[in-house]
């Protein structure tokens, strides 16, 4: 009797557990993943500017040194 009962909770304590888990896991790659993504997106910004000549090649190296810090 001891048995039957018990179970289910030890179940649903292991699921619940899990769950936060894989939460936590989710919301540390998708932090990862953005932070990433603005870096990028930095470069992205200023090597246009570059291509444009809208800045020079030691302002390029100068603010992407700055702004990826």
């Amino acid at each position: 009797m001891g048995f039957e009962t018990f179970f289910p909770f030890g179940a649903l304590f292991c699921l619940t557990l899990f769950c936060f888990m894989a939460v936590r896991i989710f919301e540390i790659r998708y932090r990862y993943k953005n932070s990433n993504l603005k870096d990028r997106d930095i470069t992205m910004i200023l090597k246009n500017r570059l291509a444009n000549e809208e800045i020079n090649e030691a302002e390029y190296q100068r603010l992407k040194e700055l702004l990826t810090k």
